[in-house]
C-alpha cells in the first residue's frame, strides 16, 4: 500500500497455469457473482442503477462533480449494470463511501472480492490515476495505513492486495505479477487473508473467469498480526487521501466477507529456499518449500525442482514430510556453473503453480553459482580500447552497456587504461550470482570528472533471489559513492542488513574528494567486521574506518557501475557518475587486510564506552584513534589545538554498537597540514565524553 517495498524479504508468490477446468474432488463457491448475501456478508453492492448496499453496513454514497458516477448495463459479466466512474480529469474527483462499522474492521479471515474495468491509468506518480483503488479501507491518521487494500500500480500494471499492521510500519501484500492488467478488460480480484494457514492470497480472473494471475503471500503470525482498524469509512475509486489513486473506469459486484471462501485455488507453495551462491565441496543443494492443498479434501499429487545448469531443464522429485514441507535436492555442479531453479506443484484437482510466479511465463527464476572460496570474483583491468569491460577473473563474468557506451582512456592509474563515464546515461552492468557475497573485498581507483551528491560509483543492488525485479536496488550487498557533508564532498561505503530494516554506512568525514585526482576506494567485511579506507594518488591512506557490522543482505540485483537504479525504477532520477575507475577488483572474502578485529566478548559488542590512546603517539604522518560505543548513539570525534580551536571533525554520524578506529593524518579541515605540537582529540556521545592528547612531529 504504501510502498511495494515493505513485503517481507524472502516470501514468495506463486502463479497459477491451469491444467484443466474438471473438479476432482470437492464442491466449491461460484466465483464473480451476482452473489446473495449469507451471515458472513458485511458489504454487498450489486450497482444496479443504486448504490445499496445488502450487506450489514450502510448504504454507499456517491461523491463528485454531477455525471461523473453512473450505471451502465453489464450484461457481458452476466451482472445486470456497474458503476462508471469517470476521473480522466482531478476536477471530476469521482468516488464511493460506505460509513464506518465494526463489521467493515476486519481483523481475522476474509475474502474481498469485486470486479474491475481500468479505462485510463497513469504510470508514475505524478498523475491522478497512477495507483487506482478497487476497494479501501482508508486509514485514521494518514490514508495509506488502511485496514486492507485492493489497488492497481500503474507503473507496473499489476494488483497489489494487502494491509497495515497496527502499530507497525508493515505491509503484508501479495501482488499479480508485471502486466497482469490490460485497459479496458474486465477483471475479477479476491483477496483472501487466511489465519489458518497464514497467509494472504490475490487472485485475478478475466471476464471468462478464468484465472490469469495468483500470488500468495506467507505472513508472520505474530509480527504482522492485528491488522490495523480504523474509524474512516470504505472508500471505492479513491484511496481517501493524496491525489494519485482515482479510478478512470468502472466497478461491480463488490463484496466483503468475514470468511475465506471456498474458491478454486491452486496449491499454495511459501517457505521455499531460496539457495546462496554454493562452495564447490558441496556434494548437493537440498531446496525445500511448503505446499499445502488449499480446499478441503485436496492433496498435493505432484511437487517437482525445475533446474537448469546451463545444459536444459531437468526435475528433481520433492518428497513430503512433517508440515507439508517437500524436500528435494539439486545434484553437484563444477566451478563455475550457474543453476537456475524454480518449483512447482499440482493438486487432485487439476490446479497448478509456481514459485517463482512467472517461472514458466517470462524465465524469472531463482538463481545461484557454483563458487571456489577466497576467490577473486571479478576483475575489470579496462585495458582494451572498445567494448565492454572483459573480466579476467576464474568466473568471467559478461558486461553490457544499457544505453551510451562509455570510452577507454589513456589517463590511467593501473596499466595503460582506464573507463570514462563520460556521456549522459553511462554505466556499465553485470548479471551474475557469483558477484553476491556476505564477506566480500571491492577495491578500486577512481577520477571524477564532477562531484554530485548521492552519487553512486559501484552498487551491487538488491533485488530478490527469484529473480524479480529489483525495486528495492537500495537493499543492496553492498555500495560505494559520494556524499556532500556540510559542502564538502565524502566518501562513502553502505549495505543493507540482512538483519534489519536499516542500513550500514561508513563515511570518511577527514577525506575531501577533489576532482581531476586519483584516490582508491577499499571496502571489505569479514565475518563480523566492515572496514572502509581510501588512498590518495600515491597509494598514502588517508582514512580508515572500521566497525562490526552484521552480515549485508545478498540479492540476485545487477552490479552496477556509474549509476545506482535501473532506468525507469525509483530513484532514476539519482544521477549517473562522470568520471574514470581503473583496476576494479572484487573477491569473495575480505581480502584486501583492512579489516580488524572487534570486542572480546562473544557478541562482538562493547559493554561500556571507551576512548583509547591513540597510536603511534607521538606521529609523522598518521595516527589511529580507537574508541568503543556499547550502543546506537550519535557521536561526534572532534580534534583541537592547545588553545581549544576546532581543528578537524573527524566523525559526526549516528554510529552503530561497536569498536572504531579512525586514522588521522595531521591535517585541518581545509586538508592542509598543521603544525607541530600538542592536540587533543575529544569523543563525544549522548552520555559520555572522553578527551586525551597526542603529539603532531614534523
Amino acid at each position: 500500500m504504501k510502498a511495494l517495498l515493505s513485503v517481507p524479504f524472502g516470501l514468495c508468490a506463486a502463479l497459477l497455469v491451469l491444467l484443466g477446468s474438471g473438479t476432482a474432488y470437492g464442491q466449491y463457491d461460484s466465483l464473480g457473482g451476482p452473489y446473495v448475501t449469507d451471515a458472513n456478508t458485511m458489504l454487498l453492492m450489486h450497482f444496479d442503477g443504486n448504490l445499496n448496499n445488502e450487506g450489514s453496513s450502510a448504504n454507499g454514497v456517491g461523491h463528485g462533480r454531477p455525471g461523473a458516477l453512473g450505471y451502465l448495463s453489464n450484461s457481458g459479466l452476466g451482472l445486470g449494470q456497474c458503476l462508471r466512474l469517470v476521473n480522466d480529469a482531478t476536477s471530476d474527483s469521482a468516488y464511493v463511501t460506505v460509513a464506518d462499522s465494526s463489521t467493515l474492521d476486519l481483523v481475522g479471515s476474509w475474502t474481498i472480492e469485486g470486479w474491475i474495468n481500468i479505462f485510463t491509468f497513469g504510470s508514475g506518480s505524478g498523475d491522478h490515476r497512477w495507483v487506482p483503488r478497487l476497494v479501501i479501507k482508508t486509514g485514521d491518521a494518514v490514508f495509506w495505513r488502511p485496514n486492507y487494500f485492493v489497488e492497481m500500480w500503474g507503473s507496473w500494471r499489476g494488483f497489489s492486495c494487502g494491509y497495515n499492521v497496527a502499530g507497525a510500519d508493515r505491509w503484508p501484500q501479495a501482488n499479480s505479477p508485471t502486466n497482469s492488467m490490460t485497459p479496458g478488460s474486465w477483471y475479477h480480484l479476491t483477496f483472501i487473508r487466511d489465519t489458518t494457514r497464514n497467509i494472504i492470497i490475490t487472485m485475478v480472473h478475466n471476464a471468462q473467469r478464468q484465472l490469469t494471475a495468483f500470488a500468495t503471500t506467507a505472513y508472520d503470525p505474530i509480527l504482522d498480526n492485528p491488522p490495523i482498524t480504523t474509524s474512516q469509512p470504505i472508500h471505492i475509486g479513491f484511496a481517501g487521501g493524496g491525489n494519485d489513486s482515482w479510478l478512470d473506469g468502472f466497478v461491480d459486484e463488490i463484496r466483503i466477507s468475514n470468511k475465506v471462501r471456498n474458491f478454486r485455488v491452486p496449491p499454495i507453495i511459501t517457505q521455499v529456499t531460496q539457495v546462496p551462491n554454493q562452495p564447490s565441496s558441496v556434494t548437493e543443494y537440498p531446496v525445500s518449500a511448503r505446499i499445502q492443498a488449499f480446499s478441503v479434501g485436496g492433496l498435493i499429487t505432484t511437487a517437482r525442482i525445475r533446474y537448469n545448469d546451463g545444459g536444459g531443464w531437468n526435475e528433481a522429485v520433492m518428497t513430503q514430510g512433517a508440515n507439508d514441507i517437500f524436500t528435494g535436492s539439486i545434484p553437484q555442479r563444477p566451478v563455475g556453473t550457474i543453476i537456475d531453479y524454480y518449483v512447482y506443484a499440482v493438486d487432485n484437482g487439476g490446479l497448478r503453480s509456481t514459485v517463482p510466479p512467472t517461472a514458466e511465463i517470462d524465465s524469472t527464476y531463482f538463481t545461484f553459482g557454483i563458487y571456489t572460496p577466497n576467490t577473486q570474483t571479478i576483475h575489470l583491468a579496462f585495458e582494451q580500447t572498445s567494448g565492454t569491460p572483459f573480466d579476467s577473473s576464474l568466473y568471467h563474468n559478461v558486461g553490457t552497456f544499457p544505453n551510451n557506451p562509455a570510452s577507454y582512456s589513456t589517463d590511467a592509474k593501473v596499466g595503460a587504461r582506464s573507463l570514462h563515464f563520460d556521456r549522459d546515461s553511462t554505466h556499465v552492468q553485470f548479471n551474475s550470482p557469483f558477484l553476491a557475497a556476505e564477506q566480500f573485498a571491492v577495491d578500486f581507483w577512481l577520477k571524477s570528472d564532477s562531484l554530485i551528491h548521492a552519487n553512486r560509483i559501484l552498487n551491487k543492488e538488491g533485488g530478490n533471489l527469484d529473480g524479480t525485479p529489483a525495486d528495492d536496488w537500495y537493499h543492496n550487498n553492498y555500495e560505494l559513492g559520494i556524499r556532500n557533508v556540510s559542502g564538502a564532498f565524502r566518501p562513502s561505503a553502505r549495505y543493507w542488513l540482512d538483519s534489519a530494516d536499516a542500513q550500514f554506512e561508513l563515511r570518511l568525514d577527514s577525506v575531501a574528494l577533489q576532482t581531476q585526482s586519483w584516490f582508491r576506494f577499499m571496502f571489505e567485511r569479514n565475518s563480523t567486521t566492515a572496514a572502509f579506507e581510501v588512498r590518495n594518488a600515491n597509494n598514502e591512506p588517508l582514512q580508515r574506518l572500521t566497525a562490526a557490522a552484521d552480515k549485508p543482505r545478498r540479492g540476485a540485483g545487477l552490479l552496477r557501475i556509474g549509476k545506482a537504479s535501473s532506468d525507469g525504477q525509483p530513484w532514476d532520477y539519482i544521477p549517473h557518475f562522470r568520471g574514470k575507475i581503473d583496476d576494479l577488483k572484487i573477491y569473495n572474502y575480505a581480502a584486501l587486510g583492512i579489516v580488524s578485529g572487534v570486542g572480546e566478548n562473544g557478541s562482538n559488542v562493547p559493554t561500556q564506552f571507551a576512548l583509547e590512546q591513540n597510536y603511534p603517539n607521538p606521529f609523522n604522518p598518521t595516527t589511529e584513534i580507537r574508541f568503543a560505543l556499547a550502543k546506537a548513539t550519535k557521536v561526534s570525534l572532534v580534534v583541537y589545538d592547545v588553545l581549544g580551536r576546532k581543528v578537524k571533525t573527524l566523525i559526526n554520524d549516528d554510529l552503530h554498537a561497536g569498536e572504531y578506529r579512525v586514522e588521522w593524518n595531521g591535517t585541518n579541515e581545509s586538508g592542509r597540514s598543521v603544525a607541530s605540537g600538542a592536540y587533543f582529540y575529544q569523543l563525544e556521545s549522548e552520555k559520555f565524553i572522553s578527551v586525551r592528547k597526542m603529539m603532531f612531529l614534523k
